[in-house]
């Protein structure tokens, strides 16, 4: 695909391995981590998600390896070599795009993780996925999220969708995928 892969000397993406998926129920269950999520779902107000053993063999093959309609990894913090949180592409067929996912653990927040970890997952999307387009789902209230993605070129297109075109990445970056 050509171009400059998109690097961070702070984190690395990396797909788990289905041993290591304790960490993803560790991250869900976190009510500081998980609090942006409180009024969504089934998480009894705590914005937190159950992911029960039980769930994971299941959940690991829809998640895992399964490219180009999904994408899913760590979000590894190179000094240390530790998950901070984790990001994730799913292929949206109504809006032919993929919907964005990224959590960072509430204790590693404010330090510009998510950011670079939102560039990692775009150069994903697109030079890996051949993505046209990737958006998310969230209220402008959600002020520190909105600011993120703002950041990276994403345009907000209603009250709840920001969205980034390959087209207006590319135009940003100035590289050739």
């Amino acid at each position: 695909m050509g171009g400059i892969k998109i690097k961070s000397n702070k984190i690395k993406l990396r797909i788990p391995k289905f041993e290591k998926l304790e960490y993803r129920k560790k991250l869900l269950a976190d009510r500081e981590t998980m609090s942006y999520n409180i009024g969504y779902g089934d998480s009894e107000g705590t914005g937190c998600i159950e992911f029960n053993e039980n769930a994971w063999k299941d959940w690991f093959s829809r998640w895992v390896n399964n490219m180009p309609k999904r994408y899913y990894a760590y979000i590894i913090k190179v000094d240390e070599n530790i998950p901070i949180g984790e990001v994730a592409l799913r292929y949206v067929s109504e809006k032919s795009s993929y919907c964005v996912d990224i959590i960072i653990e509430a204790k590693y927040r404010g330090n510009g993780f998510s950011e670079e970890a939102l560039r990692l997952l775009i150069d994903t999307a697109f030079r890996e996925l051949g993505a046209d387009k990737i958006f998310d789902d969230f209220p402008k209230s959600r002020i520190s999220a909105e600011k993120v993605f703002k950041k990276v070129g994403f345009k907000r297109v209603s009250d709840d969708i920001v969205e980034l075109t390959k087209q207006d990445y590319l135009s940003k970056t100035k590289d050739i995928i």
